[in-house]
């Protein structure tokens, strides 16, 4: 995560009694796991390509798209990957993971910049099944597939141009996730009105990633989902309602930094009925009045041990650096008592619990997480149909 030498510096910083929380959270801090797979890859240098010339030249094969006008954190271009099939309606979108930054320590342990080499290296090393195209056991290996990269450090979600980063964080960044995704949709929306429209959507990511679908259905459905059949996957994108997980010092200093007020509708506080400590809290409701015809699903581990250690950084009225972790068994509370308090409530939301303190799932090679007999893989496609349940440890 570190070199040598800032590693070094680093290290030096915290007291001793820090140190162990400090290890934890090295551990904890990871991306999505990489694997081998066989893939056809687009190797084109020199133009931007835009999605139509994809299809035509480079049907069903992993391509980038660059923009010029989709920024990562430290300013560079970047774009996103695409697997097209011309003789498909149905379209899946994934928002990749990587950490979030919100302060010296977890900026340092979140990616600046995301190229088309680095889409590519991780295409070709990629081994989960949602984007192996050659398993029948995928249900969407015959479909449009958008890899959404994850260089912002806002969780998909932020649209400041300029912003500093405190306790030791990078000044001047470009955290603009939600504007960046933006861009994608437009793409998307030109493509397919030119190709024929699409009948079928799957919405989905992982980790920081699933925070993102939470703040960017509104958008989607907005700029390319209306009347189309939708559902949506949050892995791993926790927002809780408990205050001691998400505190009053976390929640501010999220939405001030990232600018969360991009995503938040103007007329949140008269759909919702229940009530909220925070605005960001009030998304799932929102989403489930707004959307009655989507279908959401919640996914977690009950002791997922990476997010823990990001909501440790609002303990203790969010002092810098905390001196201890959230426990599993406060989370699974937390996990619990989102369910019980607002999901259950939703007709259309549905989740998936499982023991451990493993972080995603939708980067596994199988989808064979099982609970109650009914494999995730099995889960998401029920949650397809709009006839999944709610299956939990």
């Amino acid at each position: 995560m570190f070199s040598k030498k800032k590693s070094y510096i680093y290290w030096k910083r915290y007291p001793i009694a820090m140190k162990n929380t400090l290890l934890f959270l090295c551990f904890f801090f990871i991306f999505i796991s990489c694997n081998k797979a066989d893939v056809s890859i687009d190797t084109d240098e020199e133009n931007e390509l835009t999605l139509l010339e994809v299809a035509s030249n480079y049907a069903n094969k992993a391509s980038w798209i660059e923009r010029s006008e989709m920024k990562s954190r430290n300013g560079n271009a970047m774009g996103y990957g695409v697997y097209l099939n011309p003789n498909s309606k149905k379209l899946a979108i994934f928002l990749d993971g990587g950490g979030a930054c919100f302060n010296g320590f977890t900026c340092n342990n979140n990616r600046d910049s995301y190229s088309k080499d680095d889409f590519l290296n991780r295409i070709a090393s990629e081994n989960a099944l949602i984007i192996n195209r050659n398993s029948d056991k995928n249900q969407f290996k015959d479909w449009n597939f958008v890899f959404v990269p994850y260089a912002t450090g806002d969780v998909h979600s932020g649209s400041n141009v300029s912003a500093n980063v405190p306790n030791a964080g990078p000044e001047n960044q470009k955290m603009v996730g939600y504007n960046n995704f933006t861009l994608v949709l437009k793409d998307l929306k030109s493509y397919f009105e030119t190709n024929g429209g699409i009948t079928e959507i799957v919405f989905m990511g992982s980790s920081a990633g699933g925070f993102g679908v939470l703040s960017n259905t509104l958008q989607l459905a907005d700029i390319v989902a209306k009347n189309i059949p939708t559902t949506v996957i949050v892995d791993a994108g926790q927002i809780f309602m408990d205050e001691m997980l998400l505190t009053s010092c976390l929640a501010n200093e999220w939405e001030t930094l990232w600018n969360f007020n991009s995503f938040l509708p103007e007329d949140l506080d008269q759909t919702v009925q229940k009530t909220y400590n925070y605005n960001i809290q009030k998304i799932y409701e929102y989403l489930s009045v707004k959307l009655p015809d989507f279908n959401f699903g919640f996914l977690s581990y009950y002791e997922d041990a990476t997010n823990r250690g990001f909501y440790s950084f609002g303990q203790n009225e969010c002092a810098y650096f905390p001196s201890r972790i959230v426990s599993g068994e406060a989370f699974k509370k937390g996990l619990l008592d989102l369910k019980t308090t607002v999901l259950d409530d939703l007709e259309n939301w549905k989740v998936f619990y499982v023991n451990g303190e493993s972080h995603t799932f939708l980067s596994d090679e199988n989808l064979d997480q099982t609970v109650n007999n009914t494999s995730l893989n099995d889960w998401m496609a029920q949650l397809r149909k709009g006839n999944a349940l709610n299956v939990a440890d």
